[in-house]
C-alpha cells in the first residue's frame, strides 16, 4: 500500500463514518419526532426502544454512506485539482477505482459480521419493549433463550408448545395433532412436559385421544411416558420465531428450507433472504456508481452537488426496490430476481458510464 492508497482510503473512511453517523441519527431522530407523542408510552422506554433501533438503522444506511463519501471525496479532489494530477503523473482510473473498490468491501465485510449477529438481538429486545414488557423481563427472556406459545409441524404431526426451555430441554403444555392424510384428526395427545434425554424426546404425564375412521366414538388413555413422537432436536426450536428480522442469515435460511419441506409457501421469507444477501454487496455497487458519476478532472463537480446526486440516486434505487420486493413477495418473479434487480440495473449503468469514462 503506498502513500495515494493510503490517502484515498483514509478519506474515504472519514467521511463515511461522518456520514453514516450523520443519517443514521437523523433518520432515527425524525422518527422518533413523529412517532413519540401519538405512541401513549412513557419517554423513558421510547428512548430505550429507540437505542434498540440506532443498529438496524445503521446497517440500513451503510450503502448510502458508501455512495455519499465516494462522491464527496471525489468532489473535493477535483475542486482542488487533485484528480487532474494523478492523471497527469500517470496514475490511471481503474487504479482509483481498484483502490476504493477495496475499502468499501472491507468495510461492507465488517458491517456485515459485525452487525448479523446483534441485529437479531437488537430486534428482539425492541420488539418486547414495543410488546409491553419491561427492561427487566426482557433481559431475562434474552439470558435463558426460552421460547413461547408456538405451533410447528413436522410431517404429519402439528403440536403447540407453551414454553420451551433450552437451558433443560424441556417442552411444556403440549398439545399434538396427528393428521391423517386428508388431514383429519387421528390422534391426540395432551401432556404437561416433554424432556430431550437421550437423543429422544420423553413425553410425561399425558392424556392421548385417538379418533378411529371406523368408529364416531373416540378412546382415550392416559400415559406416564411415550417416546419417538417428537423428532426434532432442540437447537430446531431456536429458530422458530415468525419475524425474519430477528433471525440471523444463516437461521433465517435454515428455517425457510425446513419450512419448505414441511410445505409451507416461504415466498415472502425467501424474497427478505436474498434482499438481506443482495445487501451485503449494494456498498460495492453504489461505489461504482459514484465513480462513474464524479471521476472527472475537471472542476465540475462540488460537494453539494455530490450530497444532492446521491439522494438522487438512493431515491430512484429505493422505488425500485420497493418495486421489485413487492412483485416478488407476490410471486410474480423468483425472489432471487426480485432482491437482485435493483443491484443489476445499477451496477449496468455505472458499468456502462465507466467504460464511456
Amino acid at each position: 500500500m503506498d502513500t495515494l492508497d493510503k490517502y484515498l482510503i483514509r478519506e474515504l473512511i472519514i467521511y463515511f463514518v461522518l456520514v453514516l453517523i450523520g443519517i443514521s441519527a437523523l433518520a432515527v431522530g425524525i422518527d422518533f419526532l413523529s412517532k413519540f407523542w401519538s405512541a401513549g408510552i412513557p419517554f423513558g422506554r421510547a428512548m430505550e426502544i429507540y437505542l434498540y433501533k440506532i443498529p438496524k438503522a445503521t446497517q440500513q444506511f451503510v450503502p448510502v454512506a458508501a455512495l455519499m463519501a465516494t462522491l464527496l471525496v471525489l468532489s473535493t479532489m477535483s475542486r482542488s485539482n487533485e484528480i487532474l494530477a494523478l492523471y497527469a503523473s500517470g496514475v490511471s482510473p481503474v487504479r482509483i477505482v481498484s483502490t476504493f473498490i477495496a475499502a468499501i468491501a472491507t468495510l461492507s465485510t465488517v458491517t456485515f459480521l459485525l452487525f448479523d449477529p446483534l441485529l437479531p438481538l437488537f430486534e428482539q429486545k425492541k420488539n418486547q419493549l414495543e410488546a409491553g414488557k419491561s427492561g427487566a423481563e426482557v433481559a431475562k427472556f434474552q439470558a435463558d433463550g426460552s421460547r413461547y406459545g408456538f405451533w410447528y409441524r413436522s410431517n404429519d404431526l402439528i403440536y403447540h408448545v407453551g414454553t420451551f426451555n433450552p437451558k433443560t430441554n424441556t417442552l411444556q403444555d403440549l398439545d399434538l395433532y396427528f393428521l391423517g392424510p386428508e388431514f383429519q384428526i387421528l390422534k391426540k395427545i395432551r401432556a404437561k412436559e416433554a424432556k430431550f434425554e437421550d437423543g429422544d424426546w420423553s413425553i410425561l404425564d399425558g392424556v392421548m385421544v385417538e379418533y378411529p375412521l371406523e368408529n364416531p366414538f373416540p378412546k382415550s388413555e392416559s400415559f406416564k411416558e411415550i417416546r419417538d413422537i417428537i423428532r426434532e432436536n432442540p437447537s430446531d426450536y431456536q429458530t422458530v420465531e415468525i419475524e425474519e428480522t430477528t433471525m440471523r442469515l444463516r437461521d433465517l435460511r435454515k428455517f425457510i428450507e425446513r419450512s419448505h419441506r414441511y410445505g409451507v409457501d416461504m415466498t415472502v421469507q425467501r424474497v427478505s433472504y436474498h434482499e438481506r444477501v443482495a445487501h451485503v454487496f449494494s456498498p460495492l455497487i453504489f461505489v461504482l456508481l459514484g465513480l462513474s458519476f464524479s471521476l472527472s478532472p475537471f472542476k465540475n463537480q462540488s460537494p453539494a452537488k455530490g450530497v444532492a446526486l446521491s439522494f438522487l440516486l438512493v431515491f430512484v434505487y429505493l422505488i425500485l426496490s420497493k418495486m421489485s420486493l413487492s412483485v416478488g413477495r407476490g410471486g410474480r418473479i423468483p425472489p432471487m430476481v426480485a432482491a437482485w434487480l435493483p443491484n443489476m440495473l445499477f451496477l449496468g449503468l455505472a458499468g456502462v458510464k465507466l467504460v464511456k469514462k
